[in-house]
């Protein structure tokens, strides 16, 4: 799940979490580790999960898998801010990631957690650097290069070793964020991406192909996600089409081009780009064709709960909307076997299967008290989503604390390839708060029923100069 002004705080719990929000600015989702702190949420009830204790076979594999790790700890404790908690069992519904279990198995590790708010957390972030309170990381998803110009993050380089193979499977990754020359994001992997939701029985009952069909078949395209929601609409018979916060970002990037990009250490912006325009006028076409669900009927909320009720035919969101006990997330998709979820369509446009990445990342912080503790913990997470019995674990603690059935962690598994193979991330966020607003303002134009040419007249020569102004800013770095 990013971190941007207009964000929506995305709630890993569907129903149990009362939020407001705001455009298409995905609050982070990063896989195992994307969970609100319990005081942001208002709970309708709570499903006790136990959380704590792995089977004797799982415990055997995640000891194995921490004998692979190397090295000691001298301090033991690390330091997290952080407006959610995804290292710790809230009681909410998610579980502990095996990370923590290798982290506290090899190293004895503990991770105390600050917490802070949404609207707070870059001056509580100043606030503990200037009191130099040791606070050692923090997410970081939208943290280059604002917080590398603010001097609120280091370099991590120092502390982890390139050549190790944890390290090495994920260079590439980390180097599409590199900011002249030094790694400040510390990437762990790619993470499964935002995917469109449907109910089989909405779909049965309009004779449509099941989408899961479709997509094995080669022939879920973006035209053909149109094509359903232009034959299902009917708001009349109160049939809606698209719903979700955040549907612009995941369908514009099936293009494969973001509205700014890192290319070589420099920002660049593509607002003019001919497929990213190409993509914004499709978003444009479905408001255009009332495709989109009007929220402004529905007090400016998404419906979630019309999935269930078979009144909506798609919901674009992140796999944390089914993350938690089936007790709850079933209150608005429906029962277990009739929910399904696919990859978001191909643009068929374009030269490939490009796909939205959400980046499991963090930043080190400037005066952390443990750097080493946050590396070392940093190769526990690489460690757990790579290797095959934590991925095991991973999905078991799916099917047993979520419900989720095997044709789901299946499909899970497919976005994670998509997102693995051909990944595309918005750096936008990484701006300065008043460039990134207003990118953020333009990007969410067009599905809102905005021509995008006169959005992007508007907007470009702006967003240009502040773009070529944090440029000149990264280069004043040296």
């Amino acid at each position: 799940m990013s971190f941007r002004k207009n964000a929506a705080l995305c709630t890993a719990i569907c129903l149990a979490a009362s939020m407001t929000a705001c455009g298409d600015n995905a609050a982070e989702d990063t896989g195992e580790h994307g969970y609100l702190l319990e005081s942001e949420t208002t709970t309708a009830f709570t499903v006790e999960i136990n959380t704590e204790t792995l089977a004797s076979e799982q415990e055997e594999q995640v000891n194995d898998l921490a004998d692979t790790l190397t090295g000691e700890l001298e301090n033991k404790t690390v330091k997290w801010l952080s407006f959610y908690d995804p290292w710790h069992p809230t009681g909410l519904g998610n579980t502990k990631p095996v990370s923590v279990e290798l982290f506290e198995k090899k190293y004895g590790g503990i991770i105390e957690n600050y917490p802070t708010t949404w609207a707070n957390q870059y001056s509580d972030l100043s606030t503990h650097i200037l009191g130099g309170d040791g606070i050692d990381f923090f997410p970081a998803s939208e943290a280059v290069p604002k917080c590398v110009i603010s001097g609120m993050t280091q370099s991590y380089d120092p502390y982890v070793d390139w050549s190790n193979p944890l390290w090495e499977g994920v260079k590439d990754l980390n180097e599409m964020f590199a900011v002249n020359g030094q790694h400040y994001l510390m990437a762990c992997q790619a993470t499964e991406g935002y995917v469109v939701y449907y109910n089989r029985k909405t779909i049965e009952s309009m004779g449509f192909d099941d989408p899961k069909e479709l997509y094995e078949n080669g022939e879920w395209t973006l035209e053909k996600f149109k094509e359903m929601l232009t034959e299902y609409v009917d708001p009349d018979a109160e049939q809606y089409g698209l719903d979700g916060w955040f549907n612009a970002t995941p369908l514009y990037l099936a293009s494969g081009v973001p509205a700014v990009s890192l290319k070589d250490g420099k920002l660049v912006n593509n607002m003019k780009d001919p497929a990213f325009e190409r993509a914004m006028q499709f978003q444009y076409d479905l408001n255009k064709n009332g495709l989109v669900l009007d929220k402004s009927l529905f007090n400016w909320e998404p419906q979630l709960q019309f999935m269930g009720e078979g009144k909506e035919l798609f919901y674009i969101g992140g796999l944390y909307e089914i993350e938690s006990a089936a007790e709850i997330w079933t209150k608005n998709f429906g029962s277990v076997e009739d929910v399904m979820f696919v990859p978001v369509p191909k643009d068929e446009q374009a030269d490939k299967y490009y796909y939205n990445a959400e980046i499991d990342c963090y930043n080190l912080c400037k005066g952390a008290q443990n750097p080493e503790g946050v590396a070392r913990l940093m190769e526990c997470v690489i460690a757990s989503y790579y290797d095959e019995a934590s991925l095991e674990i991973n999905n078991e603690k799916h099917k047993a604390d979520y419900g989720w059935t095997d044709e789901m962690i299946e499909m899970k598994a497919e976005v994670k390839r998509l997102t693995t193979e051909n990944p595309v991330r918005d750096i936008y966020g990484g701006l300065p708060t008043e460039t990134s607003s207003l990118v953020s303002d333009a990007i969410n134009q067009p599905i809102q029923g905005n021509d995008w040419y006169s959005v992007r007249d508007s907007y470009f020569d702006v967003v240009d100069l502040g773009v070529n102004d944090a440029n000149a800013q990264i280069e004043a770095l040296g």
